[in-house]
């Protein structure tokens, strides 16, 4: 594969992504060894350790689970920057539609990982790098005429790719010289939440460019002629951004690989393993309710059909918002139950909170897995509507009263289940003294 020089373009991205803290206090300060891809993982086999407690067997197997995950995010992300490259060289029609299901494909495998957030500090600090949104695209490309951006951003219409690098470098100059009393002018570039420069939706946008919501199915209207250089304008440093990014993200998937490796506990698998074991239930619980409650429930669907905007949906230029909904929802499911399945029809299963709670209170195992089931069939539904009928972009119009109907529906059901959740999460002193 032809390799991709480190232009000054690429220098300024790789240097946004590094000036980013990444410190916490679930974080060593030691040194990183060089990163390997990881190869597959076997299934686990499930036989509990008699020297330890359920309890212990379920938080360690936990970690398995989300090194899977994280695992098939990597790998995909991989096929995603190849599929960049392939654009890049020869754009056309084609691979320009490649390259676009390459994205839809990685980023709904990545959904599957987002219940590890809210509960693990490491993840919450390192996920804005990879999945940041909404974002003010007029600061990275071309924007249509009236374009409206988050209020008070300055740079808001800047255009990373057709500005003079120059500029942009004296920006990272002054940002990264401790002593340079003008430099608060970069981090008052890069600090609005909405100036995003990487990650998945930073890929989106370029891939797909803006949906100006014209046909009420058509998503980003972008035409491939945007990398063919002499005809589009700035092609070739779009071009070169878009792999970049593309890039990027591996290397941010790899380090989150790293992170919860079980066979090298070195980073935070090893401090996750160190914590008393109820305080590993209850970041695992918390995970699961933060993402069921306030991210999907809130975040992205209600915070969404009150504003009636498609700039509060996430997916908001390819119009895949529903595929991330559901794999978001279905993951807090199978992480009660203790089992991954692979894109290709494998299986990681193991010790699971629900063969904990099964055995301190039956009936709260079973309502969760009904609650789970309703979830299940309002998510179908919302899947259906978006795939058959309208995006999610058309079901939260305030005259939309069919479609705003099925996302309260999907709301209810969330909320059902945080409920649920949360109940079990304050009796996880009972799941620890499980014998």
């Amino acid at each position: 594969m032809k390799q991709v020089p480190l232009s000054p373009i690429v220098f300024f991205i790789v240097l946004l992504v590094s000036s980013g803290s990444m410190e916490s206090a679930d974080r060593p300060n030691i040194s990183r060894p060089k990163l390997a891809i990881p190869g597959p993982i076997a299934p686990a086999s499930g036989t509990v350790d008699s020297t330890t407690t359920p309890a212990k067997e379920v938080a360690k197997f936990y970690v398995v689970l989300a090194h899977a995950r994280y695992s098939e995010s990597l790998e995909t992300a991989k096929q995603l920057f190849d599929s960049l490259n392939r654009f890049v060289r020869e754009p056309s029609a084609v691979t320009h539609e490649e390259a676009k299901s390459a994205w839809i494909a990685a980023h709904r495998v990545y959904s599957t990982t987002e219940v590890f957030r809210f509960g693990n500090p490491n993840v919450d600090a390192w996920e804005t790098r990879v999945n940041a949104w909404p974002i003010d695209e007029g600061f990275l490309d071309y924007v249509s005429p009236g374009y409206a951006y988050e209020g008070g951003n300055p740079h808001a219409l800047y255009n990373l790719i057709a500005s003079d690098f120059q500029i942009a470098a004296s920006f990272i100059t002054e940002a990264r010289s401790e002593t340079d009393p003008k430099a608060g002018v970069y981090r008052g570039f890069t600090d609005n939440e909405t100036n995003v420069a990487t990650g998945y939706h930073a890929i989106e946008f370029l891939l797909w460019g803006q949906d100006l919501n014209g046909e009420p199915r058509a998503n980003g209207q972008r035409s491939y002629t945007d990398y063919v250089v002499g005809t589009g304008a700035n092609a070739g440093r779009r071009g070169e951004y878009l792999v970049a990014v593309g890039g990027i993200l591996v290397a941010d998937l790899l380090e989150a690989v790293q992170d919860w490796d079980p066979a090298n506990p070195a980073f935070y698998s090893k401090l996750f393993r160190d914590l008393p074991v109820e305080a590993r239930l209850d970041r695992i619980i918390l995970g699961m309710g933060g993402l069921s409650n306030a991210e999907l429930a809130g975040e992205r669907i209600l915070v969404s059909l009150l504003a009636s905007d498609q700039e509060e949906e996430q997916s908001c230029f390819s119009d895949t918002t529903h595929l991330g909904i559901h794999e978001n929802a279905l993951a807090i499911e199978t992480i009660y139950l203790g089992k991954h399945e692979r894109r290709d029809g494998s299986v990681v299963s193991g010790p699971s909170l629900s063969d904990l709670v099964a055995k301190i209170d039956p009936a709260l195992d079973a309502r969760l897995k009904s609650q789970f089931a309703k979830t299940r069939e309002a998510l179908g539904k919302v899947v259906n509507r978006a795939e058959t009928v309208e995006p999610f972009d058309r079901m939260i119009l305030a005259e939309n009263s069919d479609g705003r109907a099925v996302l309260n529906d999907l709301i209810a059901a969330l909320k059902a289940q945080t409920e649920s959740l949360e109940e079990i999460r304050l009796r996880a002193g009972e799941l620890v003294a499980l014998r």
